[in-house]
């Protein structure tokens, strides 16, 4: 059984900075300039598109100009890195940890299981969010100069859409940890996990080739599809870090959850 010792707390300080150095940064750090090499290369392709192209995304997602068409595209790849980066750490933390049999030792120690999940999660989610974060902050940056006098969109709703984004990844992989660590295979949960990923992007899909399914569901297409953090660029600038804000304490607490399940399990 796992031990109910309760360390010093120096010693749980010196296990959380043990974890961290564990964490993807190295992963993170090249995800994020990924991202943004990725930004700018889709950029130099937009823009040299024909015409016709570029009026059949404006007409599909319902926005104008070239800022908001290269915006669109920019988002997926900010809300692809933040999640992607964060899973990989946390599958590795929970279910591969699992499958090789190193979560049996590590609960053996005397450090609950909680506490253990936390410092092995904590760091992972973090460095997703990073890679996020310095993505939004380019794809804002780069979305810029393409910005025109009376455009529907702003650097500061460009910023704020990519901090959702950044925030939906971090919600929902938060959602997802009470299940990993419960979980025994490492495909399955990387199926599960793509799944939970490409959700949210459904009501899009629909929306773009089925837009009159919306027509009498007005507040549905302004909730569940990706362009109206365009449509709504003033509500965007502030409501992405306000949702980034929320789900850091979300995390928190779905950690906490998931410990807990943690240590109910007949994990040794």
């Amino acid at each position: 059984m796992t031990s109910t010792t309760a360390p010093a707390a120096g010693s749980l300080r010196g296990y959380f900075a043990l974890e961290a150095r564990r964490a993807p940064r190295r992963t993170s750090l090249v995800a994020a300039v990924a991202g943004v090499l990725v930004v700018l290369g889709s950029h130099a392709l937009l823009v040299r598109v024909p015409a016709q192209v570029i009026r059949f995304l404006e007409q599909a997602f319902h926005i104008e100009g070239m800022a908001a068409v290269l915006l669109i595209n920019d988002l997926l790849a900010t809300y692809f890195i933040a999640y992607f980066v964060a899973l990989a750490g946390l599958v590795d933390a929970t279910v591969t940890a699992r499958e090789e049999h190193r979560l049996e030792l590590l609960l053996a120690k005397p450090i609950r299981a909680r506490v253990l999940l936390a410092a092995r999660t904590a760091p992972s989610l973090l460095a997703g969010a990073g890679a996020g974060v310095v993505v939004a902050i380019g794809t804002a940056l780069a979305v810029a100069p393409y910005i025109e006098a009376g455009d529907m969109i702003s650097v500061a709703g460009a910023l704020g859409g990519g901090l959702f984004l950044v925030a939906l990844a971090i919600a929902l992989l938060s959602a997802l940890l009470p299940l990993l660590v419960r979980m025994r295979d490492g495909f399955h949960a990387l199926l599960v996990a793509s799944g939970a990923w490409i959700a949210p992007l459904m009501p899009t899909a629909a929306f773009i080739y089925r837009p009159d399914a919306f027509e009498a569901r007005e507040g549905l297409r302004e909730a569940s599809v990706l362009a109206s953090l365009l449509w709504s660029d003033a509500t965007s600038a502030w409501l992405g870090p306000v949702a980034l804000a929320i789900a850091i304490p979300l995390a928190a607490i779905s950690i906490t959850a998931a410990g807990v399940l943690l240590e109910r399990a007949d994990a040794l």
